[in-house]
């Protein structure tokens, strides 16, 4: 019983302080929550409702590992930078990764993202006990491969190390998890109108943490807590079509792709499901989440995109008494980007093409307002998300 107790306190305070109606608490998905729940690796799919399934790529290879199957360049570097959070807010998410294409078949990744937040407001507490730190991390480091198996299906797997050192300079957690993905492209022509063309259709699932394993421990010293780690079951699809263009309205300006008279355009959808796996003790019941999100680019240039997010959090009661000051997690999503041919801009001066993808705006709300919360809880509502997508060319 004594295992159980703490086990569900570690699981799910953050903090905890005193008020009129009782202790509150804010609620945390997983232990790894930096690294599984809070801003992602993709610039591009934090535009897009956090609907990373059906994009490719190795920022969105950790959700979807046959996601690199996508990726036909030989060499890619992808680098992405978040920085925000309601209630962590000084939150810092850096990500980098590297592609390498074995043959027509086997795409092979690796990467590494980071959590880091600086902020003396909290505490870490293990078995029972309280330190104060100024500073946490989390650090995810994977290695991704995904091959084609048959003509447009993708499947993949990654390997992934997570640590974390809630006290600075301790490593309080080691796990090693595997995930699982699966996406199929087909060309479509469901929508019969005269001047659509290029239309494809997406499918994919992936399930992160697949030996179903939601225990780990969280160790300083003799001192030892059972905490939770997420099984996240996911499935999505996206339909992409082009719209041609009667004029170029671009025609001499150098900065513009002059080849391309149309925009492109694609509608993602993704719903997550969190499972209780070997050890359920999660009292609180189990994430899901709903995503959809559109981007149109322009003259295969300019990006726009924009979303909607619900996440699914526990309400109200906690079963030790007081509330929950966190609620769902929800908002609208926008983001935007380009595409840079600086190999051709330079005449080959530089071996690769560019793409950067920008969010600059409201971070998604988990707070709930009927509460006065302690600064600066709340006080940060602006996401910034950076991303750099590098093709090398041969």
């Amino acid at each position: 019983m004594k295992k159980f107790v703490l086990t569900f306190i570690s699981f799910t305070l953050l903090s905890h302080f005193a008020v009129g109606q009782g202790r509150l608490s804010y609620y945390t998905p997983t232990h790894y929550h930096g690294i599984f729940s809070q801003e992602t690796t993709s610039a591009r799919a934090s535009g897009m409702g956090l609907t990373h399934l059906t994009l490719d790529g190795i920022d969105n290879a950790f959700y979807n590992p046959a996601s690199i199957g996508l990726t036909k360049a030989k060499i890619t570097t992808h680098l992405n930078y978040a920085n925000g959070g309601q209630v962590r807010v000084n939150s810092h998410f850096p990500f980098l990764g590297i592609t390498y294409r074995i043959n027509d078949k086997l795409n092979l990744g690796i990467s590494g993202f980071k959590w880091v937040d600086s902020n003396t407001i909290w505490t870490t507490d293990i078995a029972g006990e309280s330190f104060s730190v100024d500073k946490r991390e989390q650090t995810m480091l994977s290695a991704t491969a995904a091959y084609e198996v048959m003509d447009d299906l993708y499947v993949g797997a990654s390997g992934v190390y997570l640590y974390e050192e809630a006290i600075p300079g301790h490593i309080t957690s080691r796990d090693f998890i595997i995930n699982a993905g699966a996406l199929y492209e087909k060309e479509v022509d469901w929508i019969k109108i005269g001047n659509l063309n290029k239309q494809k259709f997406r499918a994919a699932t992936s399930l992160i943490n697949a030996g179903m394993d939601n225990r780990t421990e969280q160790t300083y010293e003799d001192r030892l807590n059972y905490r939770s780690m997420i099984i996240f079951l996911s499935a999505g699809a996206s339909y992409h079509f082009s719209v041609p263009l009667t004029s170029n309205l671009v025609e001499g300006k150098g900065f513009f792709d002059q080849d391309s008279k149309q925009v492109d355009l694609g509608v993602h959808l993704q719903f997550r499901d969190e499972l209780p796996g070997k050890d359920p003790y999660n009292e609180q019941g189990y994430n899901s989440a709903f995503g959809a999100g559109a981007e149109a680019w322009f003259f295969n240039t300019i990006a726009l995109r924009m979303g909607y997010y619900f996440e699914k959090r526990p309400k109200d009661i906690r079963s030790e008494g007081g509330a929950w000051v966190t609620t769902d997690k929800s908002g609208f999503t926008w983001g935007y980007g380009a595409r840079l041919p600086l190999h051709q801009w330079t005449e080959g001066q530089f071996p690769f093409n560019a793409e950067v993808n920008f969010v600059t705006g409201r971070i998604l709300n988990e707070i709930r307002q009927d509460f006065t919360h302690r600064s600066p809880i709340g006080e940060n509502n602006f996401l910034f998300s950076a991303g750099v997508n590098l093709q090398w060319v041969k």
